[in-house]
């Protein structure tokens, strides 16, 4: 994706500058949905960094204890983080657009790459720590390191995005319902305008301010499609080949952390439990868990042990002393709260009648 460059900047201003036509404009579109190879690549940059402390802390916690119990830990250190550096590049072919399909669907295009682009592609990672042989592999298409590389994405994901994936694609729908009523009012222009302040619009040109790359991106009539991610943090991200179709990558609205509460979760667990829950979602031992809810340590150690049973809560001992975490299950529950009422705002917001603007781009 977008990494480096070095064009002269416009009116001394860095990041990347993307230029629009009319035609482009009226080829400008808002992706369906989230991307899961977005997701996975980004979340792989995400948990090599320490950004998005209040949103990500607790998706890095679970997923790295996942990680070390099903031994996949150094697999993903030394395979996959080398391909996905917490950097400015990172192969363009690890997102095709058939990420909008599905994992089973982007694996097999990545893997069906031909040898030509991994070779091209994956030599700029060259100088990238623990960048060697593997790299060299899988730029020359060979079949060993392709299939491995294949079996670590969909091992990766079925730890660190499934278990999120509803509440991913819940805030991506709500961010979409969100843009989608701004494009049916206001056109295009209002739609690349609402993207302040990550972005700032100012036709023909489309500036990503705080992008680390300096160069210019003319999109010459291919249009521009707009794709919402929840592990893209820092700033959007672009295309690096100016030859493939064009997208910016942005980021999405987070949910409200476990300390928003509402009525839904009580429903579910009951109260006290609840409340638990909520209290683990700063991680703890038995007896700071206690004083944060306001009950005994015997108590907690009840519903810690049926949360524990349910998936939602990891125990570890460290010592005489019982820590408790949240799983990703757990994580997705407490954050799909507050998503599933704004998803259900905007959508019935996006629904209502309004006057329309009929301007053409």
């Amino acid at each position: 994706m977008s990494r480096t460059g070095g064009t002269a900047l416009v009116h001394g201003e860095a990041g990347v500058r993307i230029h629009f036509t009319r035609a482009d404009l009226a080829r400008t579109h808002l992706a369906h949905g989230a991307d899961v190879m977005w997701e996975v690549i980004n979340s792989l940059q995400a948990l090599q960094g320490t950004y998005g402390r209040n949103a990500l802390t607790g998706w890095r916690r679970a997923v790295r204890h996942a990680l070390h119990h099903d031994g996949l830990a150094r697999p993903v250190r030394q395979r996959l983080f080398p391909l996905a550096p917490d950097a400015a590049y990172y192969p363009d072919l690890l997102t095709p657009p058939e990420g909008t399909l599905g994992l089973n669907e982007a694996v097999e295009v990545i893997l069906s790459t031909p040898r030509r682009r991994l070779r091209t592609e994956f030599a700029l990672l060259a100088g990238h720590a623990g960048a060697g042989a593997w790299l060299v592999d899988l730029g020359m298409g060979r079949t060993a390191a392709l299939r491995e590389l294949g079996d670590l994405l969909h091992a990766y994901h079925r730890l660190s995005i499934a278990p999120i994936w509803s509440l991913i694609r819940a805030c991506a729908d709500s961010d979409l319902a969100l843009r989608w009523q701004t494009l049916l009012d206001g056109g295009v222009d209002a739609l690349l305008g609402g993207f302040h302040p990550m972005m700032r619009w100012q036709p023909p040109v489309l500036h990503v301010l705080s992008h680390p790359s300096d160069r210019e991106i003319h999109l010459g009539g291919r249009g521009l499609t707009l794709i919402p991610s929840y592990f893209c943090r820092k700033h959007p991200v672009t295309i690096f080949d100016s030859a493939l179709p064009q997208v910016v990558v942005y980021p999405m609205s987070h949910t409200p952390g476990p300390s928003h509460r509402g009525p839904g979760l009580e429903r579910l667990l009951g109260e006290t439990r609840a409340a638990v829950l909520r209290a683990v979602g700063g991680g703890g031992t038995t007896g700071k868990l206690a004083k944060r809810v306001g009950v005994s340590p015997t108590t907690i150690s009840h519903h810690t042990a049926i949360l524990r049973d349910a998936g939602l809560v990891i125990t570890r001992r460290e010592a005489a002393t019982a820590v408790h975490t949240l799983t990703l299950l757990g994580l997705a529950l407490l954050s799909s709260q507050e998503v599933s009422r704004a998803r259900c705002t905007l959508l019935a917001t996006a629904a209502q009648p309004t006057t329309r603007s009929t301007r053409t781009p």
